[in-house]
C-alpha cells in the first residue's frame, strides 16, 4: 500500500538564490544594561544582504511595524525618533558586522508591558527576559 505524501514532510527545493544562513544573537549591554538582539543575513554565497532585501524575508513580522517607518541603507527608524530602532554595527564579540535592535528604549518598553500586565513595582529577572522575549518575537520570527 503506497502512502500519501504529508505536505509537511516534503523537503522544498529551493533556487540556490533562495537559501539563506541567518545568525540570531543576543548580547547584554553593559551600556544599557539590556539583553540586545543582533542578528545577520547572507545569501548562499556567503554576501551580505541589504536591508531592504531583509526585510523582504520572512524573518521580519512586517505587518507589526507602522508603515511610516524609515528605511535606509544603514537602519531603520521610527517618526520623531532620536535614536534608530534597527541599526547596522560591529558585534561585540565577533567584531565583525551585524544589525542590532537599538538598546536604548529596551528598558522602557520592558518595563511598560510588565507593569500593565502586573502591577508589580519590582519585577523578577524572569518576568522581565520573558516580557524583552515577547516584544522582540512580536518583531521577528524567532
Amino acid at each position: 500500500m503506497e502512502e500519501a505524501a504529508d505536505a509537511a514532510s516534503l523537503v522544498q527545493h529551493l533556487p540556490s538564490s533562495d537559501i539563506l544562513a541567518v545568525q540570531q544573537h543576543v548580547v547584554y549591554s553593559p551600556t544599557f544594561q539590556v539583553p540586545c538582539f543582533y542578528f545577520t543575513v547572507h545569501d548562499r554565497a556567503g554576501g551580505h544582504l541589504s536591508l531592504q532585501d531583509i526585510m523582504n524575508t520572512s524573518l521580519f513580522r512586517k505587518e507589526t511595524l507602522p508603515e511610516q517607518v524609515a528605511t535606509t541603507a544603514h537602519g531603520l527608524s521610527m517618526p520623531h525618533s532620536n535614536f534608530p530602532l534597527l541599526s547596522q554595527g560591529d558585534h561585540p564579540v565577533l567584531g565583525i558586522p551585524f544589525w542590532f535592535f537599538h538598546p536604548c528604549e529596551t528598558s522602557n518598553a520592558v518595563l511598560e508591558l510588565v507593569h500593565a500586565r502586573d502591577d508589580l513595582h519590582r519585577v523578577d529577572d524572569s518576568t522581565w527576559i520573558e516580557t524583552w522575549f515577547l516584544i522582540l518575537s512580536s518583531i521577528i520570527n524567532m
